[in-house]
């Protein structure tokens, strides 16, 4: 069995064993869409090796493992639109395939695609993400082999040139019933390489003379189709862009008269301005001479001040260090003084204490006071004989 149509029941779950016990060996397509699964194992589609197309749409799938089909070298077409519970990991791809040319997603009520959401899909080819609810577009940028992107019925309100510079491959584009009031040139150069068609059918565009002369002009002149239809001003509401030529007659006279006439202003302040660039450097630069006189003037009585200051400041230095040196030598002249003093009134109370111990001892000390002295003044009168 090659082809395998399960769709419009009450399946609920794709296991490990649901194909091998239904005894399918060489599986090509699977149809499960319109049915309950909110579970697939990640080996449901082991052994599968020649399994190329696989219909999951419609069901209640809230994730998918990302190795799910990893073991499927001939996968090239995944549909999983209408699960209105899938979500993207935050982190780390979607899944995982080297062969997969073709994934929608469409209607799965997304509305924020991780950076690394599509990282390991190097040869997808077609997305389908319309009739989600996309405010920017940022993981696209990295699947440089899109040729065809879908972006249809969601919230864009400005298209990043980054986009199609990260696309080079990119031949057709979906933008309808967007957001998109303006395109910026930056984004319509870029624009203008889809090499097919590109539809901005249903976006809320702002179709004056000036995008009319150069948003469509560009595109013309480069072969790309692009039916857009006006919303505004009310002279153009309805109308395609390609006819707004029509109410833009003298609009190159009048843009070439404004040009003319902003040149011509410009050129009026750019002599003005050089006329006050001239006074104003002539006059700094007489200044600048006289204030150079005077800072020479200025110069030498600043040296002479110095010199003072510095001989003044030396002098007062050596003052004081003469008047600390004498302090130095007053002070221990005054320890050793009062060393002396001191010295002596310690023995003068010694003998007091010794003359005036008690009545009785006091007699005795008296008397033997007397004869040390009389001994003293013999001996001395010896001395002198």
């Amino acid at each position: 069995m090659q082809d395998l149509d399960i769709s419009d029941n009450v399946v609920m779950s794709l296991d490990k064993t649901s194909l091998r016990d239904l005894g399918v060996i060489s599986l090509v397509q699977l149809n499960a869409s319109r049915n309950y699964i909110s579970y697939v194992d990640e080996e449901a589609f082991l052994g599968q090796s020649k399994l190329q197309t696989v219909d999951l749409s419609s069901n209640n799938l809230s994730i998918i493992e990302p190795k799910t089909f990893i073991r499927n070298p001939s996968l090239e077409i995944l549909y999983l639109s209408s699960n209105q519970d899938l979500r993207l990991p935050d982190e780390g791809p979607f899944f995982v395939s080297q062969s997969l040319r073709v994934l929608k997603l469409s209607a799965c009520n997304l509305y924020y695609l991780p950076p690394a959401t599509f990282q390991k899909l190097p040869n997808l080819q077609e997305l389908y993400i319309s009739y989600n609810k996309f405010e920017i577009l940022n993981s696209v940028q990295s699947v440089g082999s899109l040729t065809f992107l879908d972006v249809g019925h969601n919230y864009l309100t400005d298209l990043p040139s980054v986009i199609f510079t990260a696309l080079p491959e990119l031949i057709r584009l979906n933008l309808s019933y967007n957001r998109l009031s303006t395109l910026n040139m930056t984004a319509m150069s870029q624009l203008v390489k889809v090499n097919s068609s590109i539809d901005l059918n249903g976006n809320p565009c702002v179709c004056n003379c000036l995008m009319c002369k150069t948003v469509y002009s560009l595109c013309h002149n480069n072969n790309v189709d692009l039916d857009l239809m006006c919303s505004s001003p009310p002279e153009f509401k309805d109308k395609s862009l390609s006819n707004c030529e029509e109410g833009c007659v003298d609009f190159n006279t009048e843009i070439a008269d404004q040009m003319e006439a902003v040149i011509m202003k410009n050129e009026y302040n750019l002599s003005i301005k050089a006329n006050e660039t001239y006074v104003n450097s002539h006059e700094s630069y007489s200044f600048k001479k006289e204030f150079q006189g005077q800072n020479t003037e200025y110069g030498f009585t600043y040296v002479y001040i110095s010199v003072v200051l510095i001989a003044t400041n030396i002098c007062l230095l050596i003052v004081g260090v003469f008047l600390l040196r004498r302090l130095k030598l007053y002070v221990r002249l005054s320890l050793r003084k009062g060393s002396a003093e001191s010295d002596s009134k310690d023995y003068h109370c010694e003998y007091v204490e010794l003359s005036c111990t008690g009545s009785s001892s006091g007699s005795r000390s008296v008397s033997r006071l007397s004869e040390v002295t009389s001994s003293a003044k013999d001996t001395q009168d010896k001395v002198t004989v």
